[in-house]
């Protein structure tokens, strides 16, 4: 009978959980930013290689192993061939990404002023595509358009994708609470789940928001249709109301989130002081 050596188990220490957390959080985001996407297709293929050589290493199929370990040992360059895609897009947004989110500059107010004009658009039929910058500066797609650095206002708007006007194609870049470009030229999806009839309009929207964490209002021309895209992916609402899209869109910008908390952390202390006088 074996005697279990109780030194021999390694108790973690707070730097092993600190490892495992940050770990399993980059696991996490790696993951989010290649959902839908073909890459899940790759993972999901390479995944069955190794269980293929698993299984041919139990049943003792020395030739099928041999040939599958020879086609394991080029995954390593044939990751970086097939994945350069989603590892330029990480790498794109580690190197742009910025701790203070660019959408504390967007207030309720602009909100009002962006969905008031996509609204028009939408009983109009004429397109349009705003985009508003978060964490990640746009600085690379602001400077393919018109710069206008303008407030952000109905009239402006419907102005600059009015049809066969200069600025109209293209898109409206919102950074630091202000119209910073028109006309814009953005990344289209290469995404192969999406619907066939999504024009390059759509597409753009869908295309910024995979490769940075901005979130894009997409009008439908054809349609008059108006969506949200975050994330790379598309959100459609049957409540096309003014209130329902302005409450979708400030939850999506998380808008007045940090303002609750930090109205939450002065009351706390508030309190104490009060405590501490009696």
């Amino acid at each position: 009978m074996e005697i279990l050596n109780i030194e021999a188990i390694r108790i973690p220490t707070i730097t092993d959980i600190i490892d495992i957390i940050i770990l399993a959080f980059i696991v996490y985001k790696l993951l989010l930013l290649i959902k839908g996407t073909r890459a899940m297709q790759m993972i999901a293929g390479i995944a069955l290689l190794f269980f293929a050589s698993f299984l041919a290493g139990v049943f003792h199929l020395n030739t099928l192993k041999t040939v599958i370990d020879s086609t394991i040992s080029f995954l390593p360059i044939a990751v970086i061939v097939l994945f350069q895609y989603e590892i330029r897009k990480i790498l794109a947004r580690m190197g742009t990404y910025s701790f203070v989110k660019n959408n504390e500059s967007i207030e309720e107010h602009m909100i009002e002023q962006m969905l008031k004009a996509a609204n028009l658009l939408s009983k109009e039929k004429k397109g349009g595509l705003i985009v508003i910058e978060r964490g990640q500066g746009l600085g690379q797609y602001i400077e393919t358009g018109i710069r206008i650095d303008g407030i952000i206002s109905f009239d402006l708007i419907v102005n600059i994708f009015e049809p066969k006007t200069a600025l109209h194609d293209g898109a409206i870049i919102i950074s630091n609470g202000k119209i910073a470009a028109a006309s814009c030229l953005l990344p289209l999806s290469s995404n192969p789940q999406l619907p066939p009839h999504f024009g390059t309009r759509h597409r753009a929207g869908i295309g910024i928001t995979e490769e940075t964490d901005a979130i894009a209002i997409i009008v439908s021309e054809e349609t008059g249709k108006i969506s949200f895209a975050k994330n790379g992916t598309i959100m459609h609402y049957k409540d096309q109301s003014f209130e329902g899209m302005k409450n979708h869109l400030v939850g999506l910008l998380e808008i007045g989130k940090k303002k609750k908390q930090k109205k939450r952390f002065w009351t706390k202390i508030k309190d104490t002081e009060k405590n501490e006088t009696k």
